[in-house]
């Protein structure tokens, strides 16, 4: 049997490799237009009012990781039951680097865990933190905290165990979305 090409016959290598890439193209289906163009960081594409899915950096037990958002870190609409829902703290920068620009310069930190839907809380330094000297600001004038007994808050048991010592407060947003934390 021979391959026909509008009207030419095909010799048996073209019409093998054909048979390969056709394979290949079943096994390995297309990226979806998000994937092909590749996730974009929110950072950039909050501060030129961009929209789409993005990805933000996150601390986790001290380590940096990617979360990604599917629709702009935007709340989830449902209602869902609180034990189903992680915590996402906003800190001020853990380094020079902050992970997020918008409304202000800050970082993120989240317990390494499957939860798909989180809770904002903006980490505060108490009065209690900053009349000790045990909670650093970043700014005196708003003080998100970067710092507690001089560790930083790169874990989420770090940032429960100052809220339980009473050394920072956490103010719940109210905003709840979804994400996805990822790997790298």
């Amino acid at each position: 049997m021979k391959a026909i090409v509008q009207g030419a016959a095909l010799p048996r290598e073209t019409r093998f490799a054909a048979l390969i890439l056709a394979a290949v193209a079943l096994l390995f289906p297309a990226a979806s237009p998000a994937q092909a163009a590749g996730l974009i960081n929110c950072v950039p594409l909050s501060l030129t009012g961009g929209s789409g899915a993005c990805w933000e950096s996150v601390w986790v037990n001290g380590a940096e990781r990617r979360m990604v958002f599917p629709q702009e870190a935007k709340e989830f609409p449902g209602t869902i039951q609180s034990d189903r829902v992680g915590k996402f703290y906003v800190t001020a920068p853990q380094t020079d680097t902050p992970q997020g620009a918008l409304p202000f310069q800050h970082d993120h930190t989240v317990a390494d865990t499957s939860f798909t839907k989180l809770r904002g809380f903006l980490v505060f330094c108490s009065e209690a933190g900053i009349t000790s000297g045990r909670c650093q600001a970043a700014t005196p004038s708003f003080p998100l905290a970067r710092t507690v007994n001089g560790q930083t808050l790169k874990s989420a048991d770090a940032i429960e165990s100052a809220a339980n010592s009473g050394l920072v407060t956490l103010l719940d947003t109210g905003a709840t979305f979804v994400a996805t934390l990822t790997g790298n």
